[in-house]
Order: structure tokens, then sequence, then C-alpha cells
């Protein structure tokens, strides 16, 4: 009978660079437009929960080179197709920084409590305070990158798979209409629980500069009944794990998240999304407790005879690998058929039943984007860090991406974003979904064979950072 041969060495998801973090405030004025949900009987937002903020985290090869900006928001989006508000804070970013496309992730975190900042609202209450908000958001972004830059420093990143329920499946069979489906809690489909937790410790100090949350789930605690401006589960999120690390600034990064969303969700209460914030919180730390010094994997060490005989291991100093690859690549994303923007125009102007007006306004944003190509063409982002590898994606995802992606990079700690730049063009479902009465697979004009499209854009970009084909 053969034996396997016995590993002797664990390596952590590890990886040196220079790197610096910063944030700025990025919460609107009292008043603002905030209608995110169809069902809110309200149109400008009446207070904060807790405040919104940019975080920025730069990073580059500890042998020089330009920056790259990996900046989490606490937004929805920025802010639609209509007015592609978010190609202008990238190009005002990347202007002020002087760096190319592939070195600038903005990473939204989702919130659904965040203000709709889309000139395509300026019309409705509130919507006066949309366009100066835009300018805050786009100088938070670029003094809080800069900041960053300014603050680089030789650093171990370091990234450790922990796990969280708060997540659960969401695509729920209605009970009295099988024929569709909810998007609400459904305790029969597990949910990817994946925590992906990092620390940022500066060489010269090791002080922990930086922490980073990879999860994915819905930021939709808060539903149509509250009005206050809040980044839902996060904020509270943010202050458990910053709490226990000497106040270093954590930046979220949604994971695929497409189906995934709390149990309890859709609600007024805030007190409810501090309590899903904790859980978070404490889980992260859970996960950042359990790791070893930076710059040390686990080895065996020897046997040693006892009662029993033992293996002995522990915590050695190893070369921390340094290797910065910063790629993007454009992914051509097959659709579905799709009303024509004259053809939307004449459904708009007929319909009286206001869901069913915005559900054909958010139609004809998209086809503007679609035009006349048979596809459409998204940026799919892969970074490398040592045996840490950062994709995003420009859309939302079902959880089939990351926990794929994982599998494909067994070796690597495979930090999977989302909603990267986003502007509402909608999910990315695997095929088997794509038929179904359920708003993720109706809303986006995307076709069958997507996610496969998909994955394969985010492979070719992280094969290109890793340097060869995996």
């Amino acid at each position: 009978m053969s034996q396997k041969v016995p590993t002797l060495r664990v390596d952590p998801f590890e990886g040196k660079a220079q790197i610096g973090f910063a944030r700025r405030e990025i919460t609107p004025p009292f008043g603002i437009y905030g209608r995110m949900w169809g069902a809110s009987n309200h149109d400008k937002s009446e207070g904060t929960h807790k405040g919104l903020y940019v975080t920025a985290m730069a990073l580059r090869s500890q042998e020089g080179g330009l920056p790259a900006l990996l900046v989490g928001i606490d937004a929805a989006s920025l802010g639609d197709l209509a007015g592609r508000e978010g190609l202008e804070i990238r190009a005002a970013t990347l202007e002020a920084l002087e760096i190319p496309p592939s070195h600038l992730m903005l990473a939204c975190s989702h919130t659904h409590s965040s203000p709709w900042a889309a000139r395509s609202r300026a019309h409705m209450p509130g919507g006066d305070l949309i366009e100066p908000y835009i300018a805050q958001v786009i100088s938070a972004i670029i003094s809080s990158c800069q900041e960053a830059i300014n603050s680089l420093d030789d650093a171990i990143l370091t990234f450790a798979t922990g796990s969280c329920n708060l997540a659960s499946n969401r695509d729920m069979i209605d009970p009295h209409n099988p024929s569709r489906y909810l998007t609400g809690f459904n305790p029969d489909v597990k949910a990817d629980d994946t925590v992906m937790m990092g620390r940022v410790v500066r060489e010269r100090d090791q002080k922990i500069i930086g922490t980073l949350v990879n999860y994915a789930c819905h930021p939709t605690t808060l539903g149509w009944d509250n009005k206050l401006i809040s980044p839902d589960y996060v904020g509270s999120m943010r202050e458990v794990i910053e709490g226990a690390t000497d106040f270093a600034p954590t930046l979220f990064l949604q994971g695929a998240s497409g189906e995934l969303g709390p149990a309890h969700q859709y609600v007024g209460d805030v007190n409810v999304a501090d309590h899903h914030g904790r859980q978070l919180g404490y889980a992260a730390l859970a996960t950042l407790a359990g790791m070893n010094p930076p710059g040390t994997r686990l080895e065996f060490i020897k046997a040693v005879e006892s009662g029993a005989p033992l293996g002995y291991w522990e915590p050695r100093d190893y070369a921390v690998p340094g290797k910065v690859a910063v790629v993007a690549e454009e992914t051509s994303l097959p659709t579905k058929p799709w009303p024509t923007i004259k053809e939307l125009d004449e459904a708009i102007e007929h319909e009286r039943d206001s869901f069913a007006r915005e559900r054909l306004f958010r139609k004809k944003s998209i086809a503007s984007l679609m035009g006349t190509s048979p596809g459409i063409t998204l940026t799919s982002y892969g970074w490398r860090i040592g045996n840490i590898l950062f994709v995003g994606a420009q859309c939302e995802v079902y959880s089939q991406w990351q926990i794929k992606l994982r599998e494909k990079y067994p070796d690597f700690g495979v930090i999977a974003i989302t909603c990267v730049d986003y502007e509402a063009v909608g999910y990315v479902v695997p095929d088997e979904l794509h038929d179904l009465n359920l708003y993720q697979a109706w809303q986006p004009p995307f076709g069958k064979g997507v996610m496969q499209a998909l994955l394969t854009g985010s492979e070719a970009a992280l094969n290109k950072a890793l340097g060869g084909s995996q």
C-alpha cells in the first residue's frame, strides 16, 4: 500500500509590497435624494445612521514603479448607465493620480442605504444635491488616494480564510405563485460563507496599518422603511475590527453576492444592521486572531517521542514572495435580445404604473450601453501581490464565480471583488437560472454563457498577472 508523502510546511497567503491607507468621509447632506427602493414612500433622506466613507489602499512593488489603488466606497453604485457618472469619477481620478486604467479599482460596498447619486434623478425631490455630492465623492477619492500613496511603506499583506453565516441564499420560490421567484431568504440552499480576512503589517515597526475584509452578502438589511443614510452592516463591522486593531482602517470588498443576502433584511431598524455588522466583524476578528506572525510559515520541525509519537510544528521565518503585477483585460459578455431605445421610449410614454415605468427606464439605460454590438465589453481586473490574487468584476455576480476561481487557483488567496466601477448594469447568473422568472435573471442584458465568459476573462487577467497560463 503506497503512502502519501506528508506535507511538511504550510505557506500562508502572503506578499511583500509597499502599502499605504487613507480614508475620507462622504456622508451626504441632509435631504439628498435617497430613494433606492421602489417600495419606499419617501424620496429624501431624513438623517444619518452612520457616516459613509471612502477607504483607499495604495500598493506597489518594493522595487518601485507606479502605484495601484484599490478604493472601497460606501455606495450602491457610481451613478447609473444613463449618466455614466462612474466613467466621470474614474477619469477624474486617473488624471489626478497620473496612473493607467489598470491601476484603479473603485469597489462599491453596494449598500442600498446610500444616496442614488445619478443625474437621472436630479429632477426628483432632493435631486438638487446630487451634482455637488458627485463632486464631493470625486474629491474624497482623489484626496484619499493621494494620501495613501504618500504613506506607502514596506509591509507584508497576509490573508486567511474564515467563515461567517450572515449571508444566506435569497432565491426563493414565491409560495403564492410558484411560477416566479422572490428575492428573499431561501433556507433550502446553502450559501457560500467564505470570509477572506487581510492584515497589513508595516515591516519597520510590526504595526498593523490596515485590514481588508472580502465577504459576499448584499447590504440590504435596511429596506424601504429606512429613511437614514447608512453603510448598512459594513459600518458596525468596521467599528468592531478597527476597535481591536488600534483603529487601523478596514477596507471592505464586496464579494460575489448575486444570490446572497442576510436572512433578516429589508427592515427599518438600524439596530438590525448593527447586529449583522458585529456578526461579520467578530467572524473576521476570529480569522485575524488565527494568523501567524507576518513573514512566518508553519513548518514541521521534528518527531518527539512521548506517550505517543508526536509531530512538532512551529512558525518559522521564510522569504515572503514580493512579486507585484497589475493587469486589466477587456472581457466581452454575451447579451440576450433587448428592446431598442425607440421601443422603450414608446413604452414609457404609454405606461402609467410607476414601478413599470422605472423598470422601463432602467432597460433604456442598458439599451444605450448595448448599442448595436452583439455583446457588452467590461473590464476584468487581475492583480497579484506575492501569492495573493485580487480579481475584480464590474457587475453583480453569483457566488459560483468566486467559488470556481478559488478552485482554479488553490495555491493563492483569491480576493473576489464585485461592483467595481459599478453603474448598475446588472447580474451575472449561471446558465441554469437564465430561463427562470427570477429578477436576477431577467433584469440584466446578459445572455446564456455569461458566467463562463466572465470566468474566462477573469482567468485571462489573473494568468497574465501570474506571468503565464495556469
